[in-house]
């Protein structure tokens, strides 16, 4: 399971603590509501045309009182999963997450949604179609946590109308624009925004009028990351400095990616941008 590190660079208070999950029994689930979430599929566009890239829309609503995990889940839980059996020719790209919620519990910090979420998938056409119509299979799993957790899984089917000559527009929708507004975006984005690997550190620079600023790194099986030093802050400017804790490869001439997602504010729909940046461990001299 892929881990998430939860790196405060500015001191962030709030929510209710969730219980720490324990796993229940299968009678004891709700025979309506097994998995205590449900799902909906749909697309960003009237139609798709030759060469079109879309989005599959997978629309996650937790029952109340329930949560369900972000893409990494953190100290505890599991993370929310989409596989797409798309038609020959169509290439499906990664899932798009939401900015998550961050639910503090004795098991330490983990992340996710209570309410509504919408994760995007991107796809792209085939350079030739045909008029009619391609048929998407759907597979979503979660890890469904209240007092006790359960795991859920549904599959759907989505027909996509095609059209040989012309790409299709984007649906008008004001659900559709909410739910893509709390899309993270490229860090790029963000004012004055820096990030680069420096020796054994992360260190991501940028510029903001509110706090508090958070950083989620993705771990795995490369990326580790250690204890955040204090954060630098003059006036809108801030500075993190995040240690690495990079495993050696094989091959060493292949980089290392380092990603997480740093969070400006509390609420879901205050700014969150995606970081992605190249790494490469050292050679072990021994």
């Amino acid at each position: 399971m892929i881990l998430a590190t939860m790196l405060t660079a500015l001191i962030c208070q709030g929510g209710t603590p969730p219980p720490p999950p324990v796993f229940a029994p299968p009678e004891e689930s709700s025979k309506e509501t097994p998995g205590h979430a449900s799902t909906t599929v749909r697309t960003d566009v009237g139609w798709v045309g030759p060469n079109q890239t879309f989005h599959i829309v997978v629309i996650v609503t937790p029952d109340e009182g329930w949560h369900v995990y972000w893409q990494n889940p953190g100290a505890s839980g599991a993370p929310t999963e989409i596989e797409i059996e798309a038609p020959e020719g169509f290439a499906v790209g990664e899932p798009m997450f939401p900015r998550p919620l961050v639910f503090h519990g004795a098991e330490g910090q983990t992340y996710g949604y209570s309410e509504t979420a919408a994760i995007f998938v991107p796809v792209t056409a085939p350079s030739t179609l045909a008029d009619g119509q391609a048929v998407f299979h759907v597979t979503t799993s979660w890890l469904s946590c209240k007092r006790a957790c359960v795991m859920g899984e549904e599959k759907k089917e989505l027909a996509v109308a095609t059209h040989a000559l012309s790409q299709g527009p984007l649906q008008k929708d004001m659900r559709l624009s909410t739910w893509m507004k709390q899309l993270p975006q490229p860090i790029e984005e963000l004012e004055d925004s820096s990030c680069s690997v420096v020796g054994d550190k992360l260190v991501i620079s940028g510029s903001c009028e509110k706090g508090p600023i958070t950083f989620i790194g993705i771990e795995n099986k490369q990326v580790r990351f250690g204890t955040p030093e204090r954060p630098s802050v003059a006036g809108p400017l801030f500075w993190l400095h995040i240690p690495l804790i990079l495993e050696e490869q094989s091959d060493t001439d292949t980089p290392v990616i380092v990603r997480g997602l740093v969070m400006i504010g509390r609420n879901n729909s205050d700014p969150s941008y995606v970081v992605q940046v190249e790494a490469k461990p050292e050679p072990n001299p021994f």
